[in-house]
């Protein structure tokens, strides 16, 4: 007996030590093995000789895995080669961009030996019995095309269509159902009936609806794959028989299609005629395993759709028939909300924990749906995503949050940033940049008011375009923030290469922060890491003091939940804004406080400081000469010297210079004249300042560059927190596997500006 040929796996990574791995854990198998380090090297070794098997890498540089298999699926030739991807990827959103770009499985890093064997042979045995059903289906079609005069083709052959008679349906549903008890897969049959058939013949004559007939038989045939099977069941009775392995959503895409393609009218020897179908759905093993049972289910069900008005289709099943029903029903109307701009925006405050002031607000997506009140995002945004409506809400929310920025800064309540979510397909499908220049400008909205938060797994998708994206809106003057940070799977590598503003921590990791060691962890352990990257952090769902308290303790910038606010209609944040409401800044005696020392003989210039920097929050102190500089630092225990203009007139330079041989810890900030080059080299040379920049000065710069230098001091002096040290379990930063456990997230000093 000859013995089968070994299959051949084509192993695609970019690193050779994973190549090398999964050669390792393969050769066991018997398989044989073949490996390319990057996405062009893979298409060109499938080019040369197709794999029976391919395990890609998502991650490498070039042509990443999600695009090499959306060329492999898109060419004929190469389609039918299994794909599993391999990714140290693990979120929803990253499984479904690669099962979206053609892959039939998924793997995560790091690989399990047994799990890698069982998914590569089971894929193996589906390509086979694929391969086998692909080729009946070609057998058939290939029958009825080149025996339309042989006997067989008339016994088994509607002679007005062409297409399989009642008799040749039964057998191959019969076929199909044993095919896919085998490969545990769906089988969807499908009974098609024409509404008002009978007037078409009444008025028109039997030829005319004899041409109606064979027209609707090839337009049925056009709404399936050719391996689907579509037959004439007797008069104006047609069927399908799908095999559908993504479940009863597959059938309801082929039925929807079909109902869709009679909107186009039938020509008739020259007249149009418009006509509907209703249609019933069964499901096998579901609803039946025989034949004849499954079609009588379906004939029922398609009489349940002409009840209920025809032109429609039903599941044989109740219960999902309602679903089916409400999912239709909530479609539609979002269609009509969208129509008639049903939509409103609530608003939820961020609070700033160095002054206990609102410092900007959530935007959040509202609808009130006639006769239901409203309805929780939960229900109705995944319909949105699902049906596309989302591009267009999203830009009239960007819109909407722009004029809502615009009313209020010409109110006593003043500017006040406003951020935004944006969707994946939004952000991949959209204009995204466009829609925010056009708010912005409509709208007298300076850029740095409004800010765009998007999700983890929406950075990680299509890095490249990504980060274009994202810098042509920094270019614009937006701010980006990271939304949920936490909990996907967070690249510090990609994280570096985004220009992001902001992460907010998920209020996940927020609830029990106060009680659980793991998710105080991680939360301390993302504050320190975007201090160290010089990013604001916000924490999501605070509900109490104690989760307040902690996370001021430990430096979070801001907080946002229903401690301070549910979200609320724009008029109840008017009010709210407008009382001034805030929380207390609860400064503990134990706690040092954020103390900021302004040096300089220059009045109105330190004056305009200091009113700025007073109202974050900071303890402000003030010296106009060196021997008062030098009181002040060493009666409070200051963290941070902004010094105006220092020249050898004001002894400032001199100040610098004692200032970090008897202060080496306080970071110094420098803002000169801009012709002094004498005291900016001075200062750059000899006094080690941590920023430095020139009159006039930027309010919100400053600010940034305060705000800044207290992070990265109580980076480097902070306690550590005593919560543990992340294990490898909750560790959601580590890259390719868990990090070492004495593993510290460094503090990093910013070069001058």
């Amino acid at each position: 007996m000859v013995s089968a040929r070994p299959k051949t796996v084509l192993i695609v990574d970019d690193e050779p030590q994973n190549c090398s791995l999964l050669t390792a854990l393969l050769l066991p198998e018997g398989y044989v093995t073949r490996t390319a380090t990057s996405g062009e090297l893979a298409l060109a070794a499938v080019a040369e000789q197709a794999p029976d098997l391919i395990l890609l890498d998502v991650m490498m540089p070039g042509l990443d895995g999600y695009r090499v298999a959306s060329i492999l699926k898109a060419d004929p030739a190469t389609a039918a080669i299994p794909i599993i991807m391999v990714s140290a990827l693990s979120d929803r959103d990253a499984r479904l961009s690669g099962l979206n770009s053609g892959a039939e499985d998924f793997l995560t890093k790091p690989i399990d030996r047994a799990e890698l064997w069982l998914r590569a042979r089971n894929l193996l045995r589906l390509k086979e019995l694929s391969d086998a059903l692909h080729d009946q289906g070609a057998a058939l079609e290939q029958q009825v095309r080149s025996r339309t005069d042989d006997l067989h083709h008339l016994a088994h052959y509607d002679s007005l269509t062409g297409l399989p008679n009642r008799g040749l349906f039964l057998e191959t549903l019969e076929k199909t159902l044993v095919l896919g008890a085998k490969r545990d897969c769906t089988v969807a049959a499908l009974f098609i009936d024409i509404d008002h058939f009978k007037n078409v013949n009444d008025t028109r004559g039997h030829a005319f609806g004899d041409e109606l007939l064979r027209q609707f038989g090839h337009r049925l045939t056009g709404c399936v794959r050719i391996r689907d099977t579509v037959g004439r069941l007797g008069g104006d009775e047609f069927g399908l028989i799908l095999m559908v392995p993504d479940g009863p959503d597959q059938a309801v895409r082929v039925a929807a299609t079909v109902l869709e393609s009679l909107n186009e009218p039938f020509d008739l020897y020259g007249n149009d005629v418009t006509v509907s179908a209703s249609i019933g759905i069964s499901l096998s093993p579901d609803d039946a395993a025989d034949p004849e049972d499954l079609m009588r289910h379906a004939d029922t069900a398609m009489y349940q759709a002409k009840g209920t008005g025809r032109n429609a289709f039903r599941f044989f099943t109740a219960q999902m028939n309602a679903e089916i029903h409400a999912r239709l029903e909530l479609e539609a109307a979002l269609r009509l909300a969208v129509d008639a701009g049903d939509f409103r925006l609530h608003y939820q405050p961020k609070v700033r924990l160095t002054t206990g002031k609102v410092c900007g607000l959530e935007a959040l997506l509202r609808w009130e749906r006639p006769g239901l009140g409203l309805v929780s995002p939960l229900d109705f945004v995944p319909a949105l995503e699902a049906t596309g409506l989302i591009v267009g809400v999203g830009a009239w929310v960007i819109d909407e949050a722009c004029r809502q920025v615009r009313e209020w800064s010409l109110s006593p309540i003043g500017a006040l940033p406003i951020s935004v979510n944006v969707s994946g397909r939004q952000f991949q499908e959209g204009d995204l940049v466009a829609d925010v220049a056009r708010a912005l400008d409509t709208h007298s909205v300076p850029a740095h008011l409004l800010e765009l938060e998007l999700t983890e797994s929406m950075l990680m998708a299509n890095t490249e375009q990504t980060i274009a994206t994202l810098h042509e809106l920094k270019a614009i003057g937006v701010k980006i923030s990271v939304d949920d940070f936490g909990t996907g799977y967070s690249s510090l590598a990609y994280l570096k290469r985004f220009p992001v503003d902001t992460l907010k921590i998920d209020r996940a990791f927020v609830r029990d922060i106060t009680t659980s060691p793991d998710d105080a962890a991680i939360a301390l352990a993302i504050i320190r890491m975007a201090h160290s990257l010089k990013l604001d952090v916000v924490a999501e769902g605070v509900e109490d003091a104690a989760q307040l308290a902690y996370l001021r303790r430990h430096h979070c910038d801001q907080i946002q939940g229903f401690f301070f606010s549910r979200p609320l209609p724009a008029p109840e944040v008017d009010a709210l804004l407008r009382r001034g409401a805030g929380i207390t800044t609860g400064h503990d005696p134990q706690q040092p406080h954020d103390t900021l020392l302004l040096y300089g003989a220059e009045p109105v210039g330190l004056a305009a400081m200091r009113a700025v920097l007073t109202g974050d929050g900071y303890r402000v102190l003030a010296a106009a000469t060196l021997d008062e500089g030098l009181e002040l630092l060493a009666l409070h225990p200051v963290q941070v010297i902004v010094c105006d203009q220092p020249s050898a007139a004001n002894g400032g330079a001199a100040y610098l210079d004692l200032v970090r041989d008897l202060h080496p810890s306080v970071l110094r900030i420098v803002v000169a004249g801009s012709g002094d080059v004498e005291a900016m080299t001075h200062a750059i040379n000899r006094s080690a300042i941590h920023r430095y920049y020139t009159d006039p000065w930027d309010v919100e710069l400053l600010r940034a560059d305060v705000r800044d230098a207290f992070r990265q001091y109580w980076l480097g002096h902070e306690e550590p927190a005593r919560v543990g040290l992340l294990s490898p379990r909750t560790d959601p930063l580590s890259l390719r596997g868990p990090s070492p456990a004495h593993a510290r997230l460094p503090g990093q000093v910013p070069s001058p500006r």
